[in-house]
This record gives C-alpha cells, structure tokens and sequence, in this order.
C-alpha cells in the first residue's frame, strides 16, 4: 500500500520536475538514477537465488547470435522509446492522465495475448477489455473538450503504452531461455545507454545548479526508490501476499495519484477522467484478478470431470 502511494507520487514529482528542465532530460536522469540501482537490486537478487539454489552464479549469460537481434529490438523499445515516448507525453499533460493511460496496460497486454494465440482470455477477461475500451473512449472524448491541447500527449502515452506491451510480449522467449534477471539487466543496459547518448545534447544544456529541491528528489528519490527499490518490493510483495493482491495494489496507482494530485497541486480531476480511472481500472480488475480466478475454478472443475470420467 505504501509503494501504491510512492508510484503514484511519482507522476506528480515529474510534472513537477517538468516545470524546470526538459523531458527527456528528467526522464534520462531518473531512468539513470533508477536503472543503477535496479541492477543493484537484480544483481544482489541473482547472488542470493544462485547460492540458495547451489547453482553456478552468472549475472550476464552467453546469448547466443540468433537471439541478439530480438534482444536489441526489446532494448530500443523497452529501455529508448517507450519511456522517453512517455515522459514526453506526460509533458503535455497531467499526472493524473499519465497513471490513467498506464492503467490500460492489461487491457492491451490481454488484447494482444490473445489475437496472437499466446494467451487465454475467459468471458471475464473479454468484459475487462470492453470496459477499458470504454474508459479509453472517455478519456478521448475529455482530451478533445481539453482546451490545453492533452490529446497529443494523451496519443504518446498511448504509443508509449503499446511499445511497452509489445516489449513485454518479446521479451518473454528470451526470459525463459536465459532467465528474468539477466535479461532485465541486459535490455535495461543496452536501451539505458542508447537514450543517455540521445538525451546527451540536452543534458549538457541544462542549468543543474538552478533546480529546486522537489526537482531533485523527483531524479533521486523517484529513481532510486520508486524505480529501483520498487522493483524489489514487487518481488517480495508475490512471495509474501501473492500476485492477485499485488495487481489490485498495482491497479489502485491511478487512484492514488488523483488523490495526492488533488491534494499536493490542486489539480482536479474532469468528470470524463474519473470515469475513465473507474472502467479502466475496473476492467484491469476482471482482467487480472476475476477472469484469472474463474478460468483457475474452470480448469480444476474440468480436470475433476476427467479424473471421475477415468475412474
């Protein structure tokens, strides 16, 4: 519950970082910031599981060539044009609209498993993916009622949004063949380093010494604690409680972000923007959670049948 309010302070620590430097700059920093401590983190993780297991301790595998074009793929979309998509399309909106968008990632992950035939879908999980597209369209229709100009960022949050889905997709083969960790660690690597030569030309135009203190624990802070230690407590968090309550933790980011925008900058959410909060992350619910249990209850309903049909 505490990290659900850190994640969602975020988004209200970048607009406010976004008052004094670029986007891609901020964006870089934190992603630096963020990025060093996560390989910490996963580094640590990896040491741990590998003495735990007694098996040989190796960090960075051996890819093999025919893998290493996906992995760049999975790099530049992941770790380059996502976040700096998303951090420029936050720039042209509000937090609040941002933790919204990134709330329609099951919807589209569920969407795209399934017109690809890499994951099943219940009648549940298709009443989710109705109410997220109905909690998209209100967020359209507010965005052209907006009279400060949201709907560009709103389409790069999208865009952003998608390429992270289709990373999530990628990835998959190449976490299964050499391990979560170590290809985290790589993508992050690779994309990491290709964005920081991108923002470079920005970084050195920025006038460091001028920011004020929430611009700095926003990069610090933001990076460190909701990118990197965040990262753990996600881990430790489906150890200890189990993945359905961390998704309903994860889905409650949105609402926690309109909460302490409102309270923190005054920033009042549209009518259209809460309904949007609600259908959307009420679909990710059924999505994630009900539709997941369901099919679960079916399975073992179906195997139970066969057992008595053998018996």
């Amino acid at each position: 519950m505490l990290f659900t309010f850190f994640w969602g302070a975020n988004f209200i620590l970048a607009e406010i970082a976004l008052d004094e430097m670029s986007p891609i700059s901020f964006s870089v920093s934190r992603f630096a910031v963020g990025g060093a401590i996560m390989l910490v983190v996963l580094y640590v993780q990896c040491y741990y599981d590998a003495k735990k297991t007694g098996h040989t301790f190796q960090f960075i595998p051996s890819i093999e060539k025919k893998d290493w074009f996906r992995l760049i793929i999975v790099s530049l979309i992941g770790a380059t044009f996502a976040p700096w998509l998303g951090i420029e399309g936050l720039g042209l909106t509000t937090g609040s609209r941002a933790s919204i968008w990134l709330a329609l990632g099951p919807a589209i992950s569920t969407l795209c498993g399934f017109l690809w035939v890499t994951e099943k879908v219940g009648r549940y999980g298709f009443v989710g993916i109705i109410l997220a597209g109905l909690g998209t369209l209100a967020l359209a229709f507010d965005s052209m009622l907006a009279q400060d100009g949201y709907w560009l960022g709103d389409l790069l949050l999208l865009i952003a949004l998608i390429l992270t889905v289709v990373e999530l997709h990628l990835i998959k083969p190449l976490a299964r063949k050499y391990g979560s960790i170590s290809m985290v660690a790589l993508r992050t690597l690779i994309g990491g380093t290709l964005y920081i030569l991108i923002a470079s030309p920005s970084l050195i135009q920025e006038s460091w010494l001028t920011f004020g203190f929430w611009t700095w624990f926003a990069i610090l802070a933001g990076g460190a604690i909701g990118v990197g230690i965040g990262q753990w407590v996600k881990v430790r968090a489906l150890r200890s409680i189990g993945p359905t309550r961390v998704v309903i933790y994860g889905n409650l980011v949105p609402v926690a972000t309109m909460v302490i925008a409102w309270f923190s900058i005054g920033e009042n959410p549209s009518f259209y923007e809460i309904l949007a909060g609600l259908l959307i992350v009420t679909g990710a619910i059924f999505i994630q959670v009900i539709d997941v249990f369901n099919r679960g209850n079916e399975d073992e309903m179906r195997e139970s049948e066969e057992a008595k049909s053998f018996n």
